[in-house]
């Protein structure tokens, strides 16, 4: 497999489709968000639990913020925000992820004719079913997920409980979903490429990363090298919470508050949007990337098919 011409050709079309790119880019925000939020909240808690800050210090502030909703009729913007926030971080992403992974095909497939994105959303809707079940099924397996669930484990749970019982199953289950990530790498793919139900996709994926694990590894790796993600949602959330409380800090017996307050939620705001890019990039590329990859291990899978059949049915010479 030729990895630098793969990642040469999803770089270009990344370069030269905008589209995609602001397709992926509202989810992309929004995940941003959503990511922020969590780290802050867990975070906060563990400092509390820690010691840090008061005991109650969360719940007291958060008190605090519904009150000052209420008060101010703000609670129809808050439920707004929230389905908003809901909608795009667990259910559009299915058929965010279709709609990408057709028009990368046919961007790569039929360079020269008409793209239209309005018509690959709608194209994409078909698949939404098939991959919002798929990503239902593997959701216990997220990284992200994993590593959210051990700190609230530990807030509750440490000392001897922790270190003994929950730690080692979670460090199991976390190795095991390694693994089944890996295996369920082109799934989607042959969902949307292939249009197979989920089970057959499924076991689809597992075949042809069982056949070409060390390929598939090797593209893993690549992205992980390549990938910006981890590295500009850090900042973000490293960033954004510090200039807040410093800023704010720095301005809380001022005046000058409000427009501190103001000013700080504009900046906070421009980061998020601009990691929200970044993001929607790397997706963009990231898929791309997959999807050449998915197109040459299949036709590498068809050839081999081709081969061992020709050979069973070609006569043999009699001694």
């Amino acid at each position: 497999m030729n990895y630098a011409k793969i990642i040469h050709d999803a770089w270009n079309l990344t370069t030269r489709a905008p589209k995609l790119k602001w397709l992926v880019f509202v989810p992309s925000f929004v995940a941003v968000i959503f990511f922020v939020g969590e780290i802050a909240w867990q975070s906060t808690l563990l400092s509390e639990e820690l010691g840090f800050v008061e005991n109650h210090f969360v719940y007291d502030k958060l008190g605090s913020g519904i009150s000052f909703i209420i008060d101010h009729n703000l609670l129809g913007w808050v439920i707004f925000l929230a389905l908003f926030i809901v909608l795009f971080q667990f259910f559009f992403p299915a058929w965010i992820l279709s709609t990408l992974i057709l028009s990368i095909r046919q961007k790569f497939e039929y360079p020269d004719s008409h793209f239209s994105i309005r018509q690959k959303i709608l194209d994409g809707f078909e698949y939404f079913p098939r991959l919002f079940e798929l990503n239902a099924i593997f959701a216990p397996f997220s990284i992200m997920s994993i590593c959210l669930f051990t700190v609230t484990m530990y807030r509750y749970y440490n000392g001897e409980i922790f270190s003994s019982i929950i730690f080692p199953l979670v460090a199991v289950f976390f190795i095991i979903s390694l693994f089944v990530n890996v295996f369920i790498s082109f799934a989607q793919f042959y969902v949307v490429c292939e249009k197979c139900p989920v089970a057959t996709s499924i076991k689809k994926s597992l075949g042809l990363v069982f056949l070409n694990f060390k390929a598939t590894m090797s593209i893993i790796l690549l992205m992980l090298l390549v990938n910006v993600r981890i590295i500009v949602n850090v900042i973000v959330v490293l960033g954004v919470p510090f200039l807040l409380v410093f800023a704010l800090s720095f301005f809380a017996k001022s005046a000058w508050l409000t427009i501190a307050v103001f000013g700080v939620s504009i900046v906070g705001l421009i980061l998020l949007a601009l990691a929200a890019y970044l993001t929607s990039i790397i997706e963009v590329f990231s898929t791309a990337v997959w999807e050449r990859a998915f197109k040459e291990l299949r036709q590498r899978q068809e050839d081999e098919i081709v081969k061992t059949e020709t050979k069973n049915h070609t006569p043999q010479t009699e001694n």
